[in-house]
């Protein structure tokens, strides 16, 4: 009985018996009156005839409309409300009334406009991020590039050859190399953010791999007089893309070599919470520099002014950011004082959930 068919035949057999009936009693009335005056006649009779059946058409017809009249109302809103969104009233939506096909419709058209909503503030989104993006390389790239052309113009002017040339010319590598690896880590965030992307994933032992990350790190680590102290569970698998995870913990332990408090101790820890393998780096930071935890991840964010004489392009830990993501992972920072906690989150195989459970 929810189907508009139903609902329509059942307007009009309704339309057809009240026509019926209707059509009954004006013949009975008017049949009655000709009869008694006894004035029925071929002509009288054709003219009763024709009468009767626009009456009975008339009525039929009317009721037909008045049954059907709330549906041809929800038909003309959902006719306004498709022609908005056809505006680009985008996110505009039907209010959904009974169980039949019209409602159907209506919870279609509104999945299609939320759909198209999103879909529309997602573009939005990326034109912004787009244009932010482009506004803070142009900046990023010109300081740098003005001291090259700088030190090469005093080069090709010769001043003070001799004793300045080695300087100029370590300055001038220096900014090339900053541009280099600038440019090169944002070509891969702009890959990381392309809706193409495809993760190439294995099963991989978070273990095996953090002790190999951290064991190539360790030499460099410990020349700058950060000792690394690991804390690791048993072994867990995720399912992740090895090449992209690895550059997820080189840039956490980059940025640990050019801001960590020197000496101190950089603690690396792994464990189990609730379906998910989490890994912590906590390294020392002056107690006095200044970092809003909540900006870490932002593209070319690099807290205190101090930190820019590091030639770090600020996209590192956005890059983390975005790979963490793809893994349907988490990834923050937790400041304690002088102790900087950055937290990964990943989930488990299915075979290392059975494990632990």
């Amino acid at each position: 009985m929810r189907r508009i068919s139903v609902k329509l035949l059942f307007a009009i057999i309704i339309s057809f018996l009240a026509t019926n009936l209707i059509f009954i009693l004006i013949a009975r009335l008017v049949l009655n009156r000709y009869i008694q005056e006894e004035k029925m006649n071929v002509p009288a009779y054709n003219v009763l005839a024709f009468g009767l059946f626009f009456i009975a058409v008339v009525v039929f017809v009317f009721v037909f409309l008045v049954l059907i009249r709330s549906h041809i109302r929800y038909l003309k809103e959902i006719s306004e409300q498709v022609q908005k969104i056809s505006n680009g009233d985008l996110g505009a939506t039907i209010h959904v009334r009974g169980k039949d096909e019209l409602a159907e419709l209506s919870q279609n058209i509104n999945k299609m406009s939320a759909q198209l909503r999103t879909k529309f503030d997602r573009e939005r989104e990326l034109e912004q991020v787009k244009n932010q993006l482009i506004s803070s390389v142009s900046h990023d790239l010109r300081t740098p590039l003005t001291s090259i052309v700088g030190y090469l113009d005093l080069i090709k002017k010769r001043e003070s050859m001799d004793d300045t040339l080695d300087s100029y010319l370590y300055i001038v590598d220096s900014k090339a190399k900053y541009l280099t690896d600038l440019i090169e880590e944002l070509f891969d965030y702009t890959k990381l953010t392309s809706p193409d992307l495809q993760l190439q994933r294995n099963e991989v032992d978070m273990k095996r791999l953090l002790q190999q990350v951290i064991g190539e790190y360790e030499p460099i680590l410990t020349r700058e007089g950060i000792d690394v102290q690991t804390n690791f569970a048993c072994e867990w698998n995720a399912f992740i893309d090895v090449e992209k995870i690895v550059r997820v913990f080189q840039n956490l332990l980059e940025n640990v070599k050019k801001y960590s408090k020197k000496p101190s101790v950089l603690e690396v820890n792994q464990e189990i919470d609730e379906g998910y393998i989490v890994i912590s780096f906590r390294n020392s930071i002056n107690i006095s520099e200044k970092i809003e935890v909540e900006k870490l991840f932002e593209r070319f964010y690099r807290g205190d002014e101090s930190r820019t004489d590091a030639n770090g392009s600020g996209l590192g830990l956005a890059i983390a950011k975005q790979i963490i993501q793809l893994h349907q992972g988490e990834i923050r920072a937790d400041r304690q004082h002088n102790k900087l906690t950055f937290f990964i989150k990943l989930p488990l195989t299915q075979e290392s959930l059975k494990n632990h459970l």
